[in-house]
């Protein structure tokens, strides 16, 4: 009998999201497969199934690391700031450069196909469009307007997602940078 390896070089789940969602950047869900998260993480079968039942238990809770770990992103990162003229920016910066565009074009691909992926996909989407609305809100624009303009800044991140692969962040933040001087005169 072998002995455990030391706990400082055991892979753990979150390495395996990680790599999951590259691998879903790289080839879409069919790329994720128990053979190449094993060979990628250069870990036996039996290191895969001590942390999951099989691969479809692994993409279900792939999308819910997802739904928290970048999903909510925005939603975190506008809650740590008060100021409504930094919020948006922080959050331009955030939509382009801290999402996972490749990995949520695949997610939003496989979500035509399943009913569970699609239902994180509803959630995440809701949940950053609630975070636009109650910014622009916050900042003095009423309802209606905050809901159209939240909407438009959804369509411009889905938009570039399924546009370009790979998604060109710079350009994605001149996108949002245009669309932080539309804000901005709508607020006057």
């Amino acid at each position: 009998m072998s002995p455990k390896a030391p706990a400082s070089t055991r892979t753990t789940r979150a390495q395996y999201f990680e790599l999951g969602l590259d691998l879903l950047a790289e080839g879409g869900a069919p790329a994720v497969t128990i053979d190449a998260l094993c060979t990628r993480l250069t870990v036996t079968k039996g290191s895969f199934y001590h942390h999951f039942q099989g691969i479809r238990d692994f993409m279900a809770q792939l999308l819910l690391y997802w739904e928290d770990r970048y999903g909510h992103r925005l939603a975190r990162e506008a809650m740590e700031t008060t100021s409504v003229r930094v919020m948006i920016p922080s959050l331009k910066r955030a939509a382009a450069y801290h999402t996972r565009h490749e990995a949520e074009s695949a997610i939003r691909a496989l979500a035509r196909s399943n009913p569970f992926a699609a239902e994180v996909q509803r959630r995440v989407d809701q949940g950053r469009e609630d975070v636009l609305v109650d910014t622009y809100l916050a900042a003095g624009m009423p309802l209606d307007r905050a809901r159209t303009y939240a909407r438009i800044g959804m369509a411009i991140l889905i938009g570039m997602q399924q546009r370009e692969l790979p998604v060109d962040r710079d350009r994605v933040y001149e996108l949002f940078d245009e669309y932080q001087h539309w804000i901005e005169g709508a607020l006057q």
